[in-house]
């Protein structure tokens, strides 16, 4: 069968002018994994270099700090610089709230904060984020979108605890300096017994809640109760208050053990409601922006900015 100048592979009608002249090999898959090597060898390099990984100026935390005389281990810390870590940081708890719509800019949010570790990264990053809100708006010549409130709240166990009445207080004055070193915008700080969960008088409400809490006997039961009455605590004030979103702390390390937590209880069936960025299943939606941070990464940034946890 006669061949013709489509169908022919052999080479025949190739160009005479062409014959004897080099020709470029098409790009192959074996080609593409040696790029792959290639660039991966270069991302070493820099790692080997304690060059970080994303802006390819700075030293890495972790470089960083051996030079200093520190140590931040590895992980992250190995592999950005601390601005670059603290943008990215940033950047998962910006896209979860955006990509979840959890705040809009008719909002109120009520922050729970407890002075450690992951409240109060969320309470920076919450602020930061009304900060820039506030500077678009103040550019903006149609003042056409508002700009989302914050609030502050911290819930006082100290009537189902042990904990020392001075530390509380010592540790309450220390959040009041914290959310006032914010503003602006002016964020109010609240500060609420549990007990105040009862419609009565101070002392009522709180042999009440006493006498609840001492008919639990098992200790993951009252745990339970306790975390019950928190929330509870925080919808209270969120609805006197006009708030219409309350922002959690829980970070990808407390929903592990939560989920650890409700499988051995049992209780899989409200899982998958408990661990989802907006729980509605409240009169006030409870959101988790930080849902995708693990622990190390919220304690290297606190070591960072130098943000001390409160003991209570």
């Amino acid at each position: 069968m006669a061949c013709n100048s489509g169908t022919c592979q052999s080479g025949c009608y190739r160009d005479d002018s062409s014959v004897g002249a080099e020709e470029s090999p098409p790009l192959t898959k074996k080609t593409e994994v040696s790029n792959e090597v290639v660039n991966s060898r270069r991302s070493t390099e820099h790692l080997d270099d304690g060059i970080c990984l994303k802006c390819k100026v700075n030293r890495t935390i972790a470089a960083a700090a051996a030079d200093g005389g520190g140590d931040f281990g590895g992980g992250d810390g190995g592999r950005f610089c601390a601005d670059c870590f603290r943008s990215n940081l940033f950047g998962k708890f910006r896209l979860a709230v955006t990509a979840n719509a959890m705040i809009s800019p008719s909002d109120n949010v009520l922050v729970a904060f407890s002075g450690g570790t992951c409240s109060r990264v969320a309470l920076q990053f919450t602020h930061e984020m009304q900060s820039k809100a506030q500077k678009n708006y103040d550019a903006s010549r149609d003042r056409a979108l508002p700009v989302f409130g914050v609030g502050v709240a911290f819930i006082d166990e100290k009537a189902i605890s042990a904990v020392s009445s001075d530390n509380l207080d010592r540790a309450v004055e220390e959040m009041k300096l914290i959310v006032s070193d914010l503003a602006p915008p002016v964020k109010q700080f609240h500060v609420v017994p549990t007990e105040a969960i009862y419609s009565l008088k101070a002392g009522d409400a709180k042999d009440r809640l006493n006498e609840l809490i001492n008919t639990v006997n098992d200790v993951t039961g009252k745990e339970d109760l306790l975390e019950h009455f928190h929330m509870l605590s925080l919808q209270k004030i969120a609805i006197e208050n006009g708030y219409t979103k309350i922002l959690l702390g829980t970070c990808t390390s407390r929903i592990a053990c939560h989920v650890l937590e409700a499988t051995v209880k049992g209780r899989g069936y409200s899982l998958a409601a408990d661990i989802q960025y907006v729980d509605a299943r409240w009169k006030i939606p409870v959101v988790l922006p930080l849902r995708d941070c693990p622990i190390h990464e919220l304690n290297m940034l606190c070591s960072l900015d130098r943000f001390d946890a409160l003991e209570i």
